[in-house]
């Protein structure tokens, strides 16, 4: 019994290690004291943070986002399909993106470290050729939740097939837009935004320009750092969004909280609803 609990421990440790520090292809010093900038920089840090995080390439646009494109509040996801820790922080995301509704900008960008995982780069071009029918936040939800189901195939593309086929995608336009021109572009610009930013593991997120510590991935610590944002540019905190499940998200997120709100926000890519 006491070894049952030993090995229960050890492997509890083993996943809190990966939501605290993230998918790092390369740990280093500098890299841990990245994920840690925003707790210890002074004045003229953050000013180069957010100069820097200004100054960077615009990504994919338009980008794929939700809720309203003049909100006061940017949340800013880079994520690597693959990668466990973006599929645990992804729940949180959602959790986000249902509290906060047409209150926020939520855009994710795809960052997937090559280095480490083999089927990221296959994944994102799978998310975006679902884009192309209106299908991108579907086909983003599934990728996250059947992580362990892909991530160590050896032959990837029939499965985000098979995705495709349960969301009643054009099966054929999809496997096309894989393997186009266009859909690897939208993703290698957001690859460039994030290179420029000198990201180096994920997730990676950012609210108003602003880098969140890796030890602030937490809904908790999310929420007040939005309220905070919110309540410096004067929006009320009275009344909550009424979050709804949209009706191409029913067969896909069953089950899972919804990706937006009953606010009728925005779902990028406008105007064809990426």
């Amino acid at each position: 019994m006491k070894q049952t609990i030993k090995f229960f421990t050890f492997f509890s440790m083993l996943a809190l290690f990966a939501v605290t520090f993230g998918c790092d292809p390369a740990p280093t010093n500098k890299n841990t004291a990245n994920k840690t900038t925003n707790t210890n920089q002074n004045n003229s840090g953050v000013a180069a943070a957010l100069a820097l995080y200004k100054n960077a390439p615009p990504g994919a646009q338009p980008p794929n986002m939700l809720g309203s494109p003049t909100a006061s509040v940017t949340v800013e996801e880079f994520a690597d399909f693959q990668c466990p820790s973006c599929a645990q922080v992804h729940s949180i995301m959602k959790s986000v993106q249902s509290t906060y509704g047409n209150r926020i900008k939520f855009i994710y960008r795809h960052f997937p470290l090559n280095q480490m995982h083999k089927n990221a780069y296959d994944a994102s071009l799978a998310a975006e050729s679902a884009g192309e029918q209106n299908r991108f936040w579907d086909m983003q939800n599934q990728l996250f939740t059947s992580q362990k189901e892909w991530s160590t195939s050896t032959d990837v593309r029939p499965i985000f097939v098979g995705y495709a086929q349960k969301m009643g995608l054009d099966v054929p336009k999809f496997q096309s837009d894989m393997l186009s021109l266009a859909t690897k572009k939208q993703v290698d610009e957001d690859i460039q935004r994030g290179t420029a930013l000198k990201l180096d593991s994920t997730p990676s997120i950012y609210i108003n320009g602003k880098s969140v510590a890796f030890q602030q991935l937490n809904l908790e610590a999310i929420r007040a750092i939005i309220d905070a944002e919110l309540q410096n540019a004067g929006n009320s905190q009275s009344q909550p969004a009424q979050p709804t499940l949209p009706a191409n998200n029913a067969a896909v997120n069953s089950g899972n909280t919804a990706d937006n709100t009953g606010n009728a926000p925005n779902t990028a890519k406008s105007p064809a609803n990426k």
